[in-house]
């Protein structure tokens, strides 16, 4: 019975981590690009 139960929760595992990765492959959203310029300026200056 437990053995079934181990079987069983391994099995939903790879299933939950199959379908995040399809999910992350498949419908991967287009990610907003905007520059963002930073001045430095050196120390002791």
């Amino acid at each position: 019975m437990i053995r079934k139960l181990i079987k069983f929760l391994i099995v939903l595992a790879l299933l939950g981590a199959a379908t995040v990765a399809g999910y992350a492959l498949l419908f991967d959203l287009p990610v907003d690009k905007t520059e963002i310029t930073i001045s430095v300026t050196p120390l002791g200056q």
